[in-house]
């Protein structure tokens, strides 16, 4: 057999090789347990964020309705800076959670949703289209002769 035809043997067996990695692709799920402990993580953060923001915020307001009576001007000092604090934690880090929640779901799920699918039907059709040309051509070469086997 010629050079040539070798290649295109080597080319249409990669070509099946990559056909069952695909479809292969589309059976095997990725782990999912890893998504759902983060959920599990990132709700029991806000959980936890909300009810510290409640209990600071109520201190605030304590000392805003109680006419300033309940604590000094320092102590308020601190309640400010406290209800600024904890207003980050209780907003700003649970968002950046809730962004990496999504990041795993997706990564966990990648052919899921319709804006992260890979056209893999299309990519097959192409590559089986390739091959009936490949196929085609290896059984008529444009400019050679057939290889085939030496008879005796």
């Amino acid at each position: 057999p010629s050079p040539t035809y070798g290649r295109i043997v080597n080319i249409v067996q990669e070509a099946f090789g990559s056909i069952r990695d695909v479809r292969a692709l589309r059976l095997i799920k990725a782990p999912f347990i890893y998504a759902h402990t983060l959920a599990v993580l990132v709700h029991v953060n806000n959980i936890l964020n909300a009810i510290g923001f409640g209990l600071v915020l109520g201190l605030a307001l304590l000392q805003v309705l109680g006419n300033g009576k309940v604590y000094n001007s320092t102590s308020w000092a601190n309640i400010c800076c406290s209800l600024f604090m904890q207003f980050c934690f209780s907003v700003l880090a649970p968002l950046l959670y809730l962004a990496l929640l999504e990041v795993a779901v997706c990564i966990a799920q990648p052919f899921k949703y319709q804006s992260a699918k890979i056209p893999a039907l299309k990519l097959l059709r192409g590559l089986e289209e390739d091959l009936k040309k490949a196929a085609t051509m290896g059984d008529n070469p444009p400019h050679w002769d057939k290889p085939c086997f030496m008879t005796k």
